[in-house]
């Protein structure tokens, strides 16, 4: 009896594996590959490459992560170029320098604008699709200065703003306060900078503003601490 071949059915095909997302970082320095190491243990992509002007820096950074996989989640890890870019769902630009002591933030615009100025037209280059996310200080400057570098929509270049300050600001209220700090609810604003602003008025732990709070459970939270708590926040 002869067999022939039949397709299966539709229902009964194996379906094609999705497309593994791709984080691009330009900069692997210790922002940088901090936020590689975040993004590993978070098993939301499937592919991470690093770029950096420094090669080695970049290769030794990513052997160190991709060694880590077999403890972690799975991801392809590699140290790449500006190419590698194409088909990334976020690029994070953490490349830049750091401030230097006594130097003004004008100055360190300058520098880190001018590597800016190098870098995006790369990226866009071969990524018009995906997004910018921005970590480098001036980061709400260098936000725009990306932005008008790369001609995206500015709703696909993202700065990190005042995330950082944020966080930091409900670790130490929490602290203060002797509470857990992921029970704080509470924001800074404005630029990630001298001017950024604590929104003590809508500060709360668990829903409970802070003058109750500190009312039923005599915190001592004044004028004094305030001011103490938002200077180590923003300093």
């Amino acid at each position: 009896m002869d067999y022939k071949a039949t397709e299966p059915a539709n229902d009964q095909r194996q379906q094609e594996l999705p497309r593994a997302h791709r984080i691009a970082v330009v900069g692997a320095g210790q922002v940088g590959s901090t936020f590689a190491y975040a993004l590993l243990t978070s098993g939301l992509v499937g592919e991470l490459v690093l770029i950096d002007v420094n090669r080695s820096r970049a290769e030794g950074e990513a052997m160190d992560l991709s060694h880590a996989v077999p403890l972690s989640n799975p991801m392809r890890i590699w140290a790449g170029d500006y190419a590698d870019c194409a088909g990334a769902d976020v690029t994070v630009i953490s490349a830049g320098t750091a401030q230097r002591p006594g130097e003004a933030r004008l100055e360190l615009l300058k520098r880190n604008a001018k590597i800016f100025r190098d870098i995006v037209p790369h990226i866009v280059e071969h990524n018009r699709t995906g997004i910018l996310l921005i970590a480098t200080n001036p980061v709400d400057i260098l936000s725009y200065v990306a932005w008008k570098e790369s001609g995206l929509p500015a709703a696909r270049v993202i700065g990190s703003g005042t995330v950082l300050d944020t966080a930091r600001f409900r670790y130490l209220l929490g602290q203060h306060l002797g509470v857990d700090s992921r029970n704080v609810h509470a924001h800074i604003i404005g630029e990630h900078g001298d001017s950024e602003v604590p929104v003590w008025s809508m500060a709360n732990i668990t829903g409970i503003g802070l003058e109750s709070y500190c009312r039923n459970h005599g915190c001592d939270l004044g004028p004094e601490a305030r001011e103490d708590i938002f200077a180590r926040t923003r300093d």
